[in-house]
């Protein structure tokens, strides 16, 4: 299997990354689901795409299974949030390219991860999820860009609703290029700001965020 990182990242928290190399069989086989059953229960139809929703249920099961509990699959909250059915204390979150997939469990806390290429695309919508002064601290650096999307989309999802802005509602203290942990705060108007902690992992051309 093609565990890149495999980390526990709190005391409380595991993290893994995982590489999207093995065919079909494979992930069938590690799920213990059929080939026949896939479609209904991803709701997945093209090829690719079953491939990276597979990878991430494998990731996850490893995950869960390094944190000393029973994987029996994700459910999907009515934020579509996934869940762990059988461990109501315990927290995932996962996200997926086409070439790696990574989850996050916690016991502690909900917890959010996303993992992004470095791209040039972050510099076209740049303005729609940066604050002024986050866009003069990034000024156009793809590293700078794709650490602050990350960062933005792992506490969105450690929010887990959907009402919640990049640009106005997630800030990301200003942080070096090289930093393994960063600072955030989701503030609303009416509400206390809450504090965030993140770590950052710099992997080939990729990036990913996890709250801790």
């Amino acid at each position: 299997m093609s565990v890149s990182l495999c980390e526990q990242i709190t005391k409380d928290s595991w993290v893994v990354l995982w590489k999207i190399e093995e065919d079909l069989p494979f992930y069938l086989s590690y799920l213990g689901i059929s080939e026949e059953s896939l479609a209904s229960i991803s709701g997945v139809t093209h090829p690719q795409k079953k491939l990276e929703w597979l990878a991430s249920r494998c990731c996850a099961k490893f995950a869960v299974e390094q944190c000393g509990l029973t994987y029996s699959g994700i459910d999907k909250d009515e934020y579509s949030n996934p869940y762990l059915p059988n461990h109501p204390h315990a927290f995932i979150s996962i996200s997926h390219t086409s070439e790696y997939t990574a989850t996050v469990v916690s016991f502690r806390d909900e917890v959010g991860i996303d993992l992004e290429k470095i791209s040039s695309k972050l510099q076209v919508v740049a303005h729609k999820f940066l604050s002024e002064s986050e866009r003069s601290h990034a000024n156009s650096d793809l590293t700078y860009l794709c650490i602050y999307w990350c960062a933005k989309e792992s506490l969105y999802k450690w929010y887990g609703k959907k009402n919640l802005s990049f640009k106005q509602n997630i800030y990301i203290a200003p942080f070096s290029i090289d930093s393994t942990m960063i600072e955030g705060v989701i503030q609303f108007e009416d509400s206390i700001p809450t504090n965030h902690s993140l770590r950052v992992f710099h992997w080939g051309d990729y990036i990913l965020t996890v709250t801790t």
